[in-house]
């Protein structure tokens, strides 16, 4: 039975009330066959039978209809002349579980339910053609009040899926407020001293007197150049978290053809970066290039912080189907201890790509960085 995505599929009635609802049902239907038809102790323990597909509604209403409807056939094939379908023990069993299917139930399947359900009492009817003057106006009483509790039923599973539509939507709405609270911050604290960082780095050289030398103005060129890169980027994340979508930014993210720069800029920070590409470069997404790239960005910036100076390797091979990055460092003669969240992000990016990460100290004294990620769908 397919429930809402907002709907848990269980009935909001306490448990304990399909167990009275079942024992009601189990002893005046074992009463109506027992002693109205005459049928004795095999009439009580038939009768008890009514009191299961009250207690399977809670847990699977689908199969307790079911349930009573195979009952209701059952006991037609089974019963005698004057046994009417529409006896107020058969109710006890049919209301609940009625009413539970509409509670959590599309609509579509509660419709087709009702109508199987009331063809099943019309054909029951004819099938034992009780000899009352009343056969009609009980047939209609029955009816409608199978009607009754299945609209009721309905009802409530309409109000409880706009309640949990309204909670949905509130939850939603706090969390593109939270999102806005970040990116807000972000930009105040970050983007802030970023800019201050690009603008001193551009006007450095203008500022300082008797002028600088060729090799302290790259160095300011690079300082601004990563800045600028930086600014760029955390705008993109801003406007991801903003949810920005009438002005999506549209600058390309970085690939495997930015490695190189980003090597060479490793390089000008003072650690001496060797690079190694297979001779054919592999064609992959954009996906799985962006994140080469983000793994070999941030283990080479845990190389600088934590190891500046070490001689690092960059590895990009092809090992069957899979994509092999490796950075190995040596041991930094100043290495600080750092706090890990690089690599949880580096293991998140791994693991979204289906791959596997080792990030740890090899026998040698080395450190290295190693994803191996599956080549999907370019």
């Amino acid at each position: 039975m397919p429930a809402s995505p907002a709907d848990p599929g269980k009935p909001m009635v306490p448990r304990s009330l399909y167990f009275v609802a079942a024992g009601l049902a189990a002893l005046l239907n074992g009463w109506a066959f027992a002693v109205v038809l005459g049928a004795g102790v095999p009439g009580v323990l038939f009768g008890a039978l009514y009191g299961l597909p009250v207690v399977v509604a809670w847990y699977r209403p689908m199969v307790a209809w079911w349930l009573m409807l195979g009952l209701l056939l059952l006991a037609t094939a089974l019963s005698v002349a004057d046994w009417r379908p529409w006896l107020l023990s058969e109710s006890v069993t049919q209301a609940p579980v009625m009413f539970t299917l509409a509670l959590v139930s599309a609509r579509r399947v509660t419709a087709v339910a009702f109508l199987t359900t009331l063809a099943a009492g019309v054909l029951s009817v004819l099938w034992v053609r009780p000899e009352s003057p009343h056969v009609v106006q009980a047939m209609v009483s029955w009816s409608l009040e199978l009607l009754a509790v299945t609209m009721i039923g309905h009802s409530y599973r309409m109000r409880r899926l706009s309640t949990l539509r309204v909670a949905e939507e509130h939850g939603k709405r706090r969390l593109l407020e939270e999102r806005a609270r970040i990116a807000r911050e972000l930009h105040d604290l970050v983007a802030h001293h970023m800019s201050v960082i690009a603008v001193q780095a551009s006007t450095a050289p203008y500022r300082i007197k008797g002028g600088a030398s060729e090799e302290v103005l790259r160095e300011f060129r690079d300082i601004n150049a990563a800045a600028s890169t930086s600014l760029t980027e955390l705008r993109q994340l801003l406007g991801v978290l903003r949810g920005d979508r009438d002005n999506p930014l549209t600058a390309p993210q970085p690939s495997l053809d930015g490695l190189a720069e980003l090597v060479e800029s490793a390089r000008r920070a003072g650690t001496p970066v060797n690079l190694e590409l297979p001779e054919h470069t592999p064609e992959v997404g954009a996906a799985m290039s962006l994140t080469v790239y983000r793994i070999v960005q941030e283990a080479l910036s845990n190389v600088i912080k934590h190891a500046n100076g070490a001689a690092t390797a960059v590895t990009i091979a092809l090992d069957g189907r899979n994509l092999v990055v490796e950075v190995v460092n040596e041991a930094g003669a100043e290495s600080v201890p750092g706090s890990g969240y690089g690599l949880v992000g580096m293991r998140e990016r791994v693991a979204l790509a289906g791959g596997e990460l080792f990030a740890g100290t090899l026998a040698n004294g080395r450190y290295a960085v190693r994803a191996v990620l599956p080549q999907g769908e370019k």
